[in-house]
């Protein structure tokens, strides 16, 4: 499908201004010719309002839509965009001495470590008679990740005077407040916002729901819970048999006496028919004399449903937006009434990164910013790997950025060498992340 609805391209919409031009006063127009030095000035003002014009009408569509246009298309299927969320910690109010009377602290009272972020008591709290501190729980006056990373300490300023209160510090590191939700988050909300509606329990809703619960979630994997069954079984008639409809027979493995797997069509023949898993030993095969035979064979568990979320940046979540993620996902209005739902983190898959590139001499420098520096196509890399769960470790998508930055101007390497990481793949609830171990070196060829 086109990106466009009307043509912007300046080459077209000028012949088509100079052939009208022509064509109205019956004669060619030469350059320097004022009417046509008229209709080229008119070339920019046209594609400048054809431009805003296409732009409206891609709006329209959700894919092409943001801020306040996406958020009027999430109006429609009732999905609004999650405001920031509040940083919290702990203030300790303190006096320098007892006093003989209960000092309130009332809720709302403002500290500040710099005058521009400021904490206020989200409960009232009272420093008895006698004693000389109260500890109490605090949120930033606004939400956004700019209010976390305070340190211990650092909120020493009381903004709200309280009589005989002499000192204020925060008791914990502020934490827990994340951005407004970005419109690529939103987007995919409403996209997946008709399935919501089912009672059935698809893929979708659950997402959607998972999506629902904090802001920095930016992918969820959905999947039915499954698990390895280990059996040992008694032969029968040169057979063994295992029943289960939700058994997976590809997933089979049937073991040697001693503990190597068995070779299909060589030792065994399986059949899984009718729920029932039939597995025939050959007479001339490895297992022929055997009484019992150890299988191994995976079920799924219809019912059980594993959500694995992940949040901006490749985050993995903490306690937290997990048990926000089940509680928005179990409430009973959302999960079908057969369902039972697990939450869990992802599963991490380190890599290392080692490399040797080359560059010119004239184009050291460059180079050396290009790839080595903060934002470069090392840290460009590492940012794509982490940020969707599944995604195979890849070395191609590294070397691309090395040898083809994609930043104008950028100056990339002539050739690399990528020692580490390797071609990896990954499953769908599995998530690549950067070791912190690296070790690139460059060498400056002739061109």
């Amino acid at each position: 499908m086109s990106n466009e609805f009307i043509t912007t391209d300046a080459n077209l919409i000028y012949q088509e201004i100079i052939t009208s031009l022509e064509s109205g006063v019956d004669e060619p127009l030469y350059p320097g010719d004022e009417r046509r030095i008229f209709g080229e000035a008119l070339v920019a003002v046209i594609v400048a309002a054809y431009n805003a014009m296409n732009d409206a009408a891609r709006q329209k569509m959700l894919r092409y839509a943001r801020g306040s246009v996406l958020d009027a298309l999430g109006e429609r299927v009732g999905v609004e965009r999650i405001s920031p969320t509040e940083s919290m910690t702990t203030l300790r109010f303190s006096m320098n001495s007892t006093v003989s009377e209960n000092v309130i602290i009332p809720e709302g009272t403002r500290a500040t470590s710099d005058s521009t972020r400021y904490f206020a008591t989200t409960v009232a709290a009272v420093i008895v008679a006698g004693e000389t501190s109260v500890d109490v729980p605090a949120a930033s006056v606004g939400g956004g990740k700019d209010f976390n990373g305070i340190p211990i300490g650092a909120i020493n300023t009381i903004v709200d005077p309280v009589v005989y209160v002499d000192n204020v510090t925060n008791l914990t590191a502020t934490a827990g407040g994340d951005d407004e939700e970005d419109d690529d988050s939103l987007r995919e909300r409403i996209r997946i916002a008709p399935s919501r509606l089912s009672t059935a329990g698809p893929i979708n809703a659950y997402k959607y729901w998972a999506m629902t619960a904090d802001s920095s979630i930016a992918d969820v994997c959905v999947k039915s819970e499954r698990e390895t069954l280990t059996r040992t079984l008694t032969v029968t008639g040169g057979k063994i048999f295992k029943g289960g409809e939700h058994l997976l027979p590809e997933t089979l493995i049937v073991y040697k006496p001693d503990g190597q797997p068995a070779t299909p069509d060589t030792d065994y023949k399986a059949t899984f028919e009718d729920d029932l898993l039939t597995i025939t030993l050959e007479h001339s095969g490895a297992l022929s004399s055997v009484q019992t035979v150890k299988i191994d064979v995976d079920t799924t568990n219809d019912g059980i449903v594993k959500i694995i979320p992940i949040c901006d940046g490749g985050v993995i979540p903490d306690e937290t937006i997990l048990a926000k993620v089940l509680a928005a996902c179990n409430a009973s209005e959302v999960r079908p009434l057969t369902d039972l739902v697990k939450v869990e983190a992802p599963q991490v898959q380190e890599y290392d990164v080692e490399l040797t590139y080359y560059t010119t001499p004239a184009e050291e420098s460059a180079c050396i910013n290009t790839i080595e520096a903060a934002g470069g196509a090392i840290d460009q890399y590492n940012a794509w790997q982490s940020s969707t769960l599944g995604r195979h470790i890849n070395p191609d998508k590294l070397r691309a950025l090395i040898l083809a930055p994609t930043e104008e101007g950028a100056v990339g390497a002539t050739r690399v060498v990528i020692t580490s990481p390797v071609f990896t793949e990954l499953s769908d609830v599995t998530i690549a992340k950067f070791s912190g171990r690296k070790t690139i070196r460059h060498e400056v060829v002739r061109a």
